[in-house]
């Protein structure tokens, strides 16, 4: 076994809006893991340009910032909020592959994918109640096209695992869990 004072383990979790990614990050954010939200990041870029936080304004500077800084550039700015104190974290809201590989630069990383089908995501979406939720089935679908084109889809079919959120959140959760002390466990962080 390693020492794991001088490395860290990232667990990353990606999927469509709504799949329930923040959800489970939270969770696992309570076993100890230092919770990174990088949809925050990006309303952070949004309020610092004098923009209006919407799914649209938030959307465009999401993508700006990719292609002012490469596809990488939100988990860049993200690193901000690691320490030399902490050694393990949770990532929510990967959106491609490159986010991923730009956290593998600083510690073991791991990637959780979420799904669940349109019709509950879009559900999740309108009970959340957030400023810059879809407020429409077709703002949901922009949006989710949007997504596509940053490279979630990617993300999601190259991730280490898939979870798929179509029962309780309970279940959810618990399979999120168990597979997080796998990993870590696998790792040598347990």
């Amino acid at each position: 076994m390693c020492n794991t004072l001088d490395r860290k383990f990232i667990m990353c979790v990606t999927g469509m809006p709504g799949c329930g990614k923040t959800v489970v990050s939270k969770e696992i954010a309570k076993m100890g893991l230092f919770y990174v939200n990088l949809g925050d990041v990006v309303r952070e870029q949004t309020r610092l340009r004098g923009l209006e936080l919407t799914d649209g304004s938030c959307g465009q500077v999401m993508v700006d910032l990719r292609k002012e800084h490469g596809p990488y550039v939100i988990a860049k700015l993200s690193l901000d909020k690691f320490s030399s104190e902490r050694n393990r974290y949770v990532i929510d809201g990967i959106r491609s592959i490159f986010e991923v590989e730009e956290y593998k630069k600083v510690g073991k990383t791991r990637l959780l994918s979420i799904h669940a089908s349109p019709e509950r995501r879009f559900g999740f979406l309108e009970g959340r109640g957030r400023k810059d939720a879809p407020m429409t089935r077709r703002e949901f679908d922009i949006r989710d096209k949007r997504e596509l084109d940053v490279g979630v889809g990617n993300a999601i079919a190259l991730a280490d695992e898939i979870i798929s959120n179509n029962s309780t959140i309970e279940n959810l959760i618990s399979q999120a869990k168990q597979l997080l002390k796998a990993w870590m466990k696998e790792d040598g962080f347990a």
